[in-house]
């Protein structure tokens, strides 16, 4: 599948910024995600 996505990427490199926006959303949200559970405890 990795291969096919890299291989879609060439072909199609318009959608390259949209995976680079999207993908460092995702990271921002996992890493904000673990920083709350961490550090504020008022959750639970």
């Amino acid at each position: 599948m990795s291969a096919s996505f890299f291989q879609l990427l060439r072909t199609k490199k318009e959608l390259i910024p949209l995976f680079g926006v999207v993908s460092s959303a995702a990271v921002g949200a996992v890493a904000f995600s673990v920083y709350s559970l961490f550090s504020k405890s008022d959750v639970m």
